[in-house]
């Protein structure tokens, strides 16, 4: 099992399963997003601990649950986690690693509520743009920049970091035809993947979406909330209001708000019409197809998600232009400031995609994304 699931027996419910989560990563040196905590009726507590590096599918990481409830129990008897626990818990793996599961409805609902204060607690600093460390928060993280006193666009301040923001662009276009010729181990744009019949632009039309669907309920976020596990940390929002925040002209943030939703939480309506295109995504090995899980995500003129990696993805871009920065992991061992040297000499690949095309990037490459315009699309990950 890639996972271990405990059970924490009088554990201080009065905390919260939050507090709790950060207790327990803290105690164990290990990220607050990889520990899950849901709290039972008799007073016990079920912890699910996620190996930190889960990206290599075919290699799984497994957690040892026995060393890890032994470490708490070291704790818990010494008195060192009073913070958390009282000195007659007691910690166990759970038994026969019975496995634990909960509904989707059930997961959603306890997302909806958690409390927008709560949402981002646990995420631990990374660089802004510009390198200076901050905390994630849904608050807007970069102020209206200004130049002797003159508002200029996120596009322009961009262009400080990177001259050839519009200009440069090194990954390879191959034709969706063609692509039984790659080795699927550097980024390619894909043409012509998405047939121009499939999915009328009227579909796709912000004013249509915000009419049809403005109530709507999506998951949000920004550059930096979206890095680390970005559906749990994200924010529920309206897409009326979410449309709104990220509509060209509103704002001269860079980094403002991003609809980042699973397509299979979206109505039925909305999910039939994305459905062509869907479909459309091409297949790296038709043999052994694999299956996909999608994300639709808008956003406006700025910042996309910051510098992450995960497994191998495709991105179709329907509205708009994105500017992507690409790297492999290895590019960057050892290196502590990326930003904003990401920008220029620290990405290996550097792209302009157009509306039509399908980005791929490799498994484990670093990525982060700067939307030139008002931007439409979807992201497929491996399910």
């Amino acid at each position: 099992m890639s996972y271990a699931i405990l059970t924490l027996t009088n554990a201080r419910k009065e905390l919260g399963t939050t507090a709790i989560e950060r207790h327990i990563s803290k105690a164990l040196s290990i990220s607050d997003s990889k520990v899950t905590a849901m709290l039972e009726d008799d007073n016990s507590a079920t912890i699910i601990l996620y190996p930190e590096d889960e990206n290599d599918a075919a290699q799984p990481i497994s957690i040892d649950a026995e060393l890890m409830a032994a470490q708490l129990n070291t704790l818990i008897k010494s008195g060192e986690a009073s913070e958390w626990a009282n000195l007659d818990s007691t910690c166990e793996p759970a038994d026969d690693e019975e496995e634990v599961s909960i509904e989707e409805e059930d997961a959603y609902e306890l997302w909806h509520n958690i409390p927008d204060e709560e949402r981002t607690l646990h995420l631990d600093e990374i660089p802004n743009p510009d390198g200076v460390m901050i905390l994630p928060s849904h608050c807007s993280s970069s102020v209206i920049t200004e130049i002797n006193a003159t508002v200029i666009s996120p596009c322009e301040s961009q262009m400080r970091r990177d001259p050839s923001l519009v200009t440069f662009d090194n990954v390879d276009r191959v034709d969706v035809a063609d692509i039984h010729t790659l080795s699927w181990d550097k980024p390619v744009i894909i043409a012509n993947a998405v047939p121009k019949t499939t999915c009328s632009k009227t579909i796709l039309d912000k004013d249509r979406l915000q009419d049809m669907y403005g109530d709507v309920q999506v998951r949000t976020g920004n550059r930096e909330t979206l890095i680390d596990n970005g559906f749990t940390n994200s924010k529920p929002m309206s897409l009326s209001d979410a449309l709104l925040s990220s509509k060209n002209g509103t704002t001269n943030t860079e980094c403002g708000t991003i609809v980042f939703s699973p397509v299979k939480e979206l109505p039925n309506d909305l999910i039939t019409e994305l459905s062509p295109l869907m479909k459309a995504f091409p297949c790296e090995d038709e043999t052994a197809p694999i299956a996909k899980k999608f994300t639709l995500t808008i956003a406006s003129e700025g910042f996309g998600i910051g510098m992450h990696k995960h497994k191998a993805a495709m991105f179709m871009l329907l509205v708009g232009k994105k500017k992507w920065y690409m790297t492999a992991s290895d590019d960057l061992k050892g290196v502590v400031d990326t930003h904003p040297g990401f920008y220029q000499e620290l990405s290996s690949h550097k792209c302009i995609q157009q509306a039509g095309e399908v980005l791929f990037v490799p498994n484990d490459w670093y990525h982060e994304i700067f939307n030139l315009e008002y931007t439409l699309g979807i992201q497929a990950l491996p399910e």
